[in-house]
């Protein structure tokens, strides 16, 4: 039996006393001489303790320690039997493969076969033994009936490193026991999973979902593993690749559109920006994806097919030049050999001597070229980089994300650095691959970084990063931090006012902080109106400012906000300003106030979050319409503008108090 650390998760052998990560007691007894700090969450109640980041490459060496007992004592057990091993909580069974398996009408999978009785096609594979690994390459890959592109794109570009894809599999050489373990990173959690290796065959032997050319194992294992963690295999249906490659590296990861945003709270593509980005994600070593027309954009299937590309399919990018200012990437076509057949492809006329002896001295080969930037903008929708590194540390912290402003739920996180880092935040929230498409429900995520002062007494002080606020499963910034303490706040607004009362299905979070440096983490009790400070000063930043009349400003924030903050700020010494909000005719969104039209009563000296809109689900578009109306007043009475003796509508109860109410200018 293992338990599971409740400040960094990390999964303990019983006989620990403490947890051997963070050195926590397995009962989070306080550290001498440190006075604790409580959370309540709508779980339980836990003493938080001051932890360090790990170093990452120590973390997996444990973690695969502690997995290879497990899988001894396994492994000990079938020969004691002379049966091999059958994983009972992922059985050979239709259950394993559909959501609903008396519903289903795919009759793609007839038996479940172990290696040595799986039939394969290739004359020269079928008389190779099976194995684990051959040196995993891309071209290995070969998908099944699933559409889980996403899965074996993110494998597709793990390969191109075959010691990343040896990570993900603790068990390397094939096991006559059929006992396997592979180490998965779900939702922001680490999590070593073992599967047996029996896989879904058709009715001729042959493996129906994905697989590896030379009878390799490593694809049908990591995908079975995949399938486990979401509960079955056709939870792996439809996906980005970005979700691929953080699941498989535990890395932070970052999608780079490379297509204009419908949404006009976008901002503008700066291609000078994210041809910059690409070349220093490549002199950094970081993996990189390129999704071939998807997203949004509409494909002229015929007009890719002549030039040589498959939508909707992922290439991996080996490198990213910028020759005699000409700007240049070469991309591996994982799926086939045909390749490219514009601009700078291997038989362009466009090449000089020169150039072509610089980039291609050993000729072209299959499935690789070169292609300009200006094609990769035109015919891509994004790249997706993967910031694998050696020698960072992390760390990884849980929360809940309530649908109030409620102190007993909320946390924050208190970093301490005590030298210059570089620094990745990335905001995980609960994945819904275990729901069918039609019930999933994703939040808007956000995650902020604020100096702070003391840490007896921390409050919100002057906003250091922010990542961008999207309705996605994991949104993250980066930041080269001072030696200093920073709070660090996550949020979530659209699940607000949809009656979730049961504090034990509030949502949960996972917060990965990696560094360069190792800092120290706490995570902690939050300030009284840390989710109105945290807005507010987010606003005064980033928001645009309307000066509404002499006294007042007006600030909106949009771009990257999934939504619209409306905030105002009231610098008049004995005026109120009350201030009308109609969002009336905004669509897909939701409010903070659970209305689209409020009035407020705005005190002298006083800022107040008025609204907060969200973007309710990510598929679909939004938009925003608002009007402000304000005036002067000399009293908090809202007069004709609400019932009788109020100054805000609704009203501001204890549920949004720590969000909507006013706060004085500092």
């Amino acid at each position: 039996m293992l338990w599971q650390c409740k400040l960094c998760t990390y999964e303990n052998k019983s006989t620990n006393g403490i947890c051997e990560m963070c050195q926590i007691s397995k009962n989070l007894s306080q550290l001498p001489g440190e006075r604790p700090r409580i959370i309540e969450s709508g779980i339980n109640t836990l003493t938080i303790q001051r932890q360090e980041s790990v170093v990452m490459e120590n973390l997996r060496q444990i973690e695969e320690r502690e997995a290879l007992e497990k899988w001894e004592r396994i492994v000990r057990y079938c020969k004691e039997t002379n049966e091999p091993f059958v994983d009972d909580s992922f059985p050979p069974a239709p259950k394993s493969l559909y959501y609903n398996p008396a519903e289903t009408k795919d009759n793609h999978v007839v038996q479940w076969r172990r290696p040595h009785q799986i039939n394969v096609d290739s004359t020269v594979d079928s008389k190779l033994p099976w194995a684990v690994f051959r040196k995993p390459l891309p071209s290995d890959i070969s998908q099944g009936v699933l559409g889980n592109c996403w899965l074996l794109s993110a494998l597709a570009v793990l390969a191109e490193s075959d010691e990343l894809v040896k990570r993900v599999l603790v068990m390397r050489e094939t096991c006559p026991e059929g006992a396997y373990q592979v180490r998965l990173c779900k939702d922001g959690k680490w999590t070593t999973v073992l599967v047996d290796d029996l896989l879904p065959c058709d009715k001729r032997g042959h493996l129906v979902y994905s697989q590896a050319k030379r009878k390799q194992l490593w694809v049908p294992l990591i995908e079975k593993a995949v399938a486990k963690i979401h509960g079955c295999y056709e939870a792996l249906v439809s996906g980005r690749a970005i979700e691929g490659l953080a699941t498989l590296t535990g890395a932070p990861c970052e999608s780079v559109p490379l297509q204009p945003s419908a949404l006009p709270s976008e901002d503008e593509l700066d291609k000078d920006l994210i041809w910059a980005q690409l070349l220093s994600s490549r002199q950094a070593m970081f993996l990189m994806g390129a999704s071939c027309g998807g997203g949004n954009m509409k494909v002229d299937e015929e007009e890719y097919q002549r030039k040589g590309l498959r939508p909707r399919h992922a290439y991996s990018v080996l490198d990213v030049r910028d020759v005699q200012g000409i700007r240049l990437l070469r991309l591996r076509n994982p799926w086939g050999h045909y390749s490219w057949k514009g601009d700078w492809s291997d038989d362009s006329p466009i090449w000089t001597p020169q150039l072509r002896e610089m980039l291609m001295p050993h000729g072209a080969s299959d499935g690789v070229f070169w292609i300009s930037f200006d094609d990769v903008l035109k015919y891509f929708d994004c790249i997706d980089i993967c910031k694998t590194r050696v020698g960072w540390s992390e760390v990884r912290l849980r929360g809940t994300l309530p649908p109030l402003s409620s102190l007993r739920h909320l946390s924050c996180v208190l970093l301490t650095v005590l030298e210059p880092t570089e620094t990745e935040f990335t905001l995980f929230q609960e994945g819904q691959r275990n729901s069918e498409k039609s019930q999933r429900s994703q939040l808007d995520l956000c995650v902020v970084v604020f100096r702070t002062r003391s840490p007896a007494a921390p409050e919100v002080g002057r906003l250091v990063e922010h990542s961008k606020r999207q309705v996605r499963g994991f949104v993250g910034c980066h930041k080269m931090l001072e030696r200093d303490l920073y709070i660090v706040v996550c949020l979530a607004f659209n699940h607000w006012h949809t009656g979730m009362e049961d504090t034990s299905s509030y949502p949960e979070y996972v917060l990965a902080i990696h560094s360069s440096k190792r800092l120290l983490v706490e995570q902690i009790s939050p300030p009284a109106f840390v989710l109105a400070d945290a807005i507010i000063s987010l606003t005064l930043a980033k928001g645009q400012r309307h000066e509404g009349r002499e006294g007042m400003t007006a600030y909106y924030l949009t771009k990257g906000w999934a939504g619209l903050v409306v905030m105002v700020e009231n610098r008049h010494v004995n005026k109120w300003i009350h201030v009308k909000c109609d969002c009336h005719e905004s669509y897909n969104v939701v409010s903070t106030r659970g209305q689209l039209r409020t009035a407020d009563s705005v005190p002298p000296l006083h800022r107040q979050v008025i609204i907060v809109l969200t973007q309710l689900e990510g598929s679909g578009g939004f938009s925003i319409a608002h009007r402000l109306t304000h005036r002067l007043a000399n009293s908090g009475n809202l007069h004709d503008w609400g019932p009788p003796d109020t100054q805000h509508c609704p009203q501001i109860d204890t549920q949004v108090e720590g969000l909507h109410s006013p706060r004085l200018i500092t």
